[in-house]
């Protein structure tokens, strides 16, 4: 069973999320973002399904914004641990690209934890909520707080990776922001947009990643062949 030490950005919580009350809070806020979606949820409904006070929540997290950026700080954080842990063993930089693939498609185990929650659900939570974590008028002061940075640190790990296959490779950044983006974007597509992808007739994420594998391993090849 997978797990690692998950530390989010302390500036994104008011008050220590490990005590009996910040536990409930932050598993029954997962929940339920993931039932009502982002623009239905609020403090005052995730109060009334714990049972406490609106103003005790309001203690843990200064508002919904804050909460969405925790649990996708948990997600990056623990997607780009088991990326490295997962890779360590393995020699052949192409066989790594590979094994990180199939983590950014979901494909780990069923037991598996990211900190003290399920990362199946908070990748749920991304694919349907992904970009409001950052496309809003905040964007840049967030950024220059660094709270993006487990996301950035994740495709930097993918285009260390890539470089690794193809040293020479200009746009390892741009391919691994891509790679990241479309293991998270074509499910969403697979489930609710299904024409927008021939990957919506048997939704199954292992041939999402044999999708990726085979365009990654394409782009490897003609960038060694561009270069050589």
């Amino acid at each position: 069973m997978p797990r690692y030490l998950i530390e989010p950005d302390p500036g994104l919580v008011l008050r220590d999320t490990t005590s009996t009350m910040g536990v409930r809070i932050v598993h029954e806020g997962l929940e339920l973002l993931n039932e009502l979606g982002l623009e239905a949820f609020t403090f005052k409904k995730l109060a009334e399904h714990i049972g406490c006070t609106e103003v005790t929540v309001y203690h843990y997290f200064a508002n919904k914004q804050r909460l969405l950026q925790y649990y996708f700080q948990v997600y990056w954080l623990w997607l780009g641990t088991h990326c490295r842990q997962e890779g360590k063993s393995l020699k052949d930089p192409l066989e790594r690209l590979h094994g990180d693939i199939h983590v950014l498609c979901g494909l780990w185990p069923k037991d598996a934890l990211a900190g003290r929650l399920d990362p199946a659900d908070l990748r749920e939570l991304v694919i349907n909520e992904g970009s409001k974590s950052f496309m809003h008028k905040n964007v840049d002061s967030d950024n220059e707080l660094k709270l993006f940075k487990p996301y950035k640190d994740l495709c930097a790990h993918i285009a260390s990776e890539l470089k690794a296959c193809s040293p020479k490779m200009k746009s390892s950044r741009s391919f691994a922001t891509t790679l990241v983006e479309m293991s998270h974007s074509l499910e969403f597509a697979m489930h609710h947009l299904p024409a927008l992808t021939e990957l919506s007739t048997r939704k199954d994420p292992r041939k999402l990643a044999a999708f990726l594998m085979e365009m990654s391993d394409r782009y490897i090849g003609s960038d060694r062949a561009t270069l050589g």
